[in-house]
């Protein structure tokens, strides 16, 4: 195993969610866009506001898009062509 993966095994853990929650390439693939379109600070501060949408709409406490994820690529996507 990677040091990657088994930091994300151990975070998982960690954080008491089940293994597999974290989607490393989908995570990756995210920070990698935002990063290249805006700047690099907007890579953690990316993910981490789809995280939390994440949570607050399996908490029912947010009427959020189905793909949190998808959104923000597609904002990152707009921010190069404007």
């Amino acid at each position: 195993m990677t040091d990657l993966k088994q930091w994300i095994s151990d975070l998982e853990s960690e954080l008491g969610l089940p293994t597999g929650t974290i989607d490393m390439k989908k995570v990756l693939d995210l920070a990698r866009d935002a990063a290249h379109a805006v700047e690099r600070p907007a890579a953690p501060l990316t993910t981490y506001a789809v995280g939390y949408a994440d949570g607050l709409a399996a908490a029912g406490a947010l009427v959020a898009d189905p793909d949190p994820t998808q959104k923000a690529t597609e904002l990152a996507a707009r921010w190069t062509t404007d």
